[in-house]
């Protein structure tokens, strides 16, 4: 009976190892944690989270979709400080080790989730995590390709791609400056906060369009994560020069009408949109006339709200659903 037990016990283990074992295809996984962002990015045994929910609803998206025993994140993005998407903050570090935490830069939020979150990083720095805001332009490569898929594709393009879209227009130098001096608004207490300071935080419009935006490419795919970003942020960036089309856009502020404008939509033109947001939830995400402008150019929509959990893979030239067999492009 003891043998028959071990047996089964260690049938289970390898099947759960095989089955997670890594591949060498992009996993994109927008998690269904209802009225929230989480999002896993997923090349071989580098993992990139962006978000991590309204609360503790990640950890069983990242143990069905990570590799087994995987108890790392070698990059996560807080693209901004609602609740929505820092929420599991607390609880995802307590289960995963975070190489790099980067946080949107000079940003403040008056709230209980974000001092907490404030203690929090400051714990996990002393476990070794490095926390840094991105800059303009900032990029991380992570190359997972096996020779043979190279050879397979004729690419030495053997790299994910994140390249950050910042609502700072600091350059380089001047982020320095601030780092080295911890100067940025989420390093501070409240009481440490100039007048001039707390006088930006009341006139800031919308804690939104303080989000990070992530450009990432893989091989040939091209993919844009937006955040909460909204209407006034997307003209910006098509004014700077940034947006350019797109195969897979994650909708900005799951769909709210302030967002996905049609002339943003029309510079990105993705063919699959990516909305998360909760079933019925009260802001009514994601707004009419938005699904109306990705219709209007073809876009494929795929909502959690609809289809729970999402995953899209790449082999960097065509992409399609996780047991789907045909090819959504």
């Amino acid at each position: 009976m003891k043998v028959f037990f071990l047996l089964f016990a260690f049938s289970i283990f390898l099947w759960e190892f095989l089955a997670k074992s890594p591949d060498q295809f992009l996993h994109i996984t927008v998690c269904d944690v209802g009225q929230g962002d989480a999002i896993l990015l997923s090349l071989g045994y580098s993992q990139v989270l962006i978000d991590t929910g309204p609360d503790e609803s990640v950890l069983s998206c990242l143990n069905k979709h990570m590799p087994f025993l995987d108890k790392k994140i070698d990059v996560l993005v807080l693209t901004h400080f609602d609740d929505d998407h820092i929420g599991g903050f607390d609880q995802l570090t307590q289960v995963y080790a975070i190489n790099y935490l980067f946080l949107p830069l000079n940003t403040y939020k008056d709230s209980e989730s974000f001092l907490k979150l404030k203690e929090r990083i400051i714990s996990i720095e002393k476990l070794g995590t490095i926390v840094k805001e991105p800059f303009l332009g900032q990029q991380i490569a992570f190359s997972e390709f096996s020779p043979s898929h190279q050879a397979k594709y004729n690419s030495t393009e053997s790299s994910l791609l994140l390249s950050f879209l910042t609502p700072s227009d600091l350059d380089l130098e001047e982020y320095l400056a601030l780092e080295r001096a911890k100067s940025f608004l989420w390093q501070k207490s409240e009481d440490e906060l100039s007048a001039e300071e707390l006088q930006n935080m009341g006139i800031k419009t919308s804690d939104n369009d303080g989000s990070i935006g992530i450009f990432a490419q893989f091989g040939e795919l091209k993919l844009l994560l937006l955040g909460d970003l909204e209407t006034t942020r997307e003209v910006a960036l098509i004014e700077s020069g940034l947006i350019t089309k797109v195969d897979i856009q994650k909708i900005g502020h799951h769909g709210s009408k302030t967002s996905s404008s049609s002339e943003f939509l029309l510079r990105s033109r993705p063919e699959i949109s990516l909305i998360s947001c909760g079933l019925n939830n009260q802001f009514g995400h994601p707004n009419a006339e938005v699904l109306s402008n990705l219709q209007s150019i073809g876009s494929q929509v795929l909502r959690t709200d609809k289809m729970g959990t999402i995953e899209v893979l790449s082999d960097g030239q065509k992409f399609w659903l996780k047991n789907e067999k045909q090819n959504l492009f």
